[in-house]
């Protein structure tokens, strides 16, 4: 072969590996992550899918109680006294069962099952035997909804409590406050009026009788036509949006739609300047959490999201959310629209990011970021969530109801009766393994990268050799004149030298 196919072959082979090893590093993100984002989608078989229906990991329920110490002074104008009881811990369970795919939309439709079991051992010494004297929830909700009645009827009402000794306190085991629930007679008399199987039980509880049931259909989006809206809600309860909450500041029905995921997965590659979006049944509203820094678990870098304050500020674009002038505060919603008119107000715990005016109206409360601010670590390339807290508190307005006899030295505040933080976080076995599943293949390529690069390099060098050798070959050097009259000089001084 001749030396210039020789250093042709050498040149093009060597720019063809610098070149394609570039393109291909530069490319090979692009193709990972359509490899990643078909490894995600929630199609049958595919182990995305098993995880889905039944998540991997453990997730906890942690609730403090709020213990009334002084009820009976409560009930003469005194300030409530709070003394905070917790943890109790349960593990809960979640099974998506009932699934149903929408191939033309790109869709699966399925229900929840949530089981909560008690777990002692995670609960610091508490029992669910434990008894707590809180507000009666079913007492303020009779009194609000009866407020505007004539004084007779609210005589009658009267009549009732004392006929079945009801009182504004009640003192209950733990267990039967949460999801067991207690027996209130009055509450069964009332069932025929209001029609509500629950009433008809005769029972009562905070999350009863919750356990081991689903809060309705829901459809979201698998990420077959677009991984941008992957598991995005389309549906709740088979509708497209809700209908508990007033028009927009803009005469819209912004504050009623549903956006984004349940937030468990977000659609991958997640941005740090897009704030993360999430409907949440608790609250009766979507929300959403901003980028606040980068953390780490295990080897995965991730992405923590908070709640911003101004989510539940109170401002006009929060209007649309307040149904009465007195719950309408900032870090607080008055969830009775979706909750059958019952005067629950959800808030943040201890009301962090609320007034300060507010935490004071009782004694206890203590704000902090560290145990009550909500969080979502994120891990960015594949929008799983590796770390979560979700940090609730529910409340019950305290107030002088239609100027009974039961209420009418009560102050009027919005009395705290417990906050749950629900927390998963992803076990640093399977951390690792996901890191390995992120990181190998770049690092892979990256060497892969460098080495053909070099060999690229080295075989062009080896080109420039060979053109340099073969240059000297058929170019050998010519003498200069002063050189042979030096030759010839010395040649000369020899020979005289020899026969001398």
């Amino acid at each position: 072969m001749k030396v210039a196919v020789q250093v042709a072959v050498l040149v093009v082979v060597g720019v063809a590996l610098i070149a394609g090893s570039l393109v291909f590093q530069r490319y090979f993100s692009s193709v990972f992550d359509k490899m990643l984002s078909n490894k995600l989608l929630l199609v049958p078989g595919s182990k995305t899918l098993e995880s889905f229906k039944s998540p991997p990991v453990p997730i906890f329920m942690q609730f403090w109680l709020f213990n009334v110490t002084n009820s009976e002074e409560v009930l003469g104008g005194a300030v409530p006294v709070l003394q905070q009881v917790g943890p109790y811990t349960f593990e809960e369970k979640q099974l998506k069962y009932n699934l149903t795919f929408h191939d033309h939309e790109g869709s699966v439709t399925y229900l929840q099952n949530k089981s909560f079991y008690f777990r002692e051992d995670l609960s610091e010494g508490h029992k669910e035997s434990d008894k707590i004297t809180t507000i009666n929830a079913i007492m303020m909700s009779i009194g609000s909804k009866f407020e505007g009645l004539p004084s007779a009827l609210k005589g009658i009402i009267e009549i009732v409590f004392v006929r079945f000794s009801v009182t504004p306190f009640i003192t209950k085991p733990v267990g039967e406050l949460l999801f067991y629930g207690y027996d209130e007679p009055m509450l069964k008399q009332l069932a025929p009026m209001t029609k509500d199987p629950v009433h008809a039980t005769g029972k009562f509880g905070f999350f009863y009788p919750k356990n081991n049931s689903n809060d309705g259909t829901y459809t979201v989006y698998t990420g077959v036509k677009d991984m941008a809206e992957y598991q995005h809600i389309v549906r709740w309860k088979g509708e497209e949006h809700i209908d508990f909450w007033k028009r927009d500041m803009w005469g819209g029905n912004s504050c009623n739609m549903i956006n984004g995921t349940t937030g468990n997965q977000f659609p991958p590659l997640v941005s740090k300047h897009e704030p993360l979006r999430l409907y949440t049944a608790e609250l009766c509203r979507s929300i959403y959490a901003v980028f606040q820094k980068e953390v780490t678990h295990g080897h995965l870098t991730l992405y923590r999201y908070v709640l911003p304050a101004q989510l539940l500020a109170n401002s006009p674009e929060n209007k649309c959310f307040c149904t009465d002038d007195f719950t309408c505060r900032p870090s607080m919603i008055n969830v009775a629209p979706c909750r059958k008119g019952a005067p629950v107000v959800m808030s943040t715990p201890h009301f962090y990011q609320g007034e300060i005016e507010d935490a004071q109206q009782v004694v206890g409360l203590d704000p902090r970021e560290e145990e009550h601010e909500t969080y979502l670590d994120i891990e960015p390339t594949t929008g799983v969530t590796f770390r979560a807290a979700k940090r609730i508190q529910v409340n019950i307005p305290l107030r002088q109801y239609s100027n009974l006899p039961s209420f009418r030295s009560v102050p009027d505040v919005i009395l705290p009766v417990l906050w749950v933080n629900e927390s998963v976080e992803v076990p640093l076995a399977r951390t690792a393994a996901l890191h390995r599943t992120l990181t190998l293949p770049f690092t892979l390529v990256n060497v892969a990268t460098w080495v053909l690069v070099t060999l690229g390099v080295i075989l062009i060098l080896v080109a420039v050799v060979k053109v340099v050798l073969t240059h000297r070959k058929s170019h050998p050097k010519k003498r200069t004149v002063n050189e042979k009259d030096k030759d010839g000089a010395v040649t000369e001084k020899l020979n005289d030298k020899n026969y001398s």
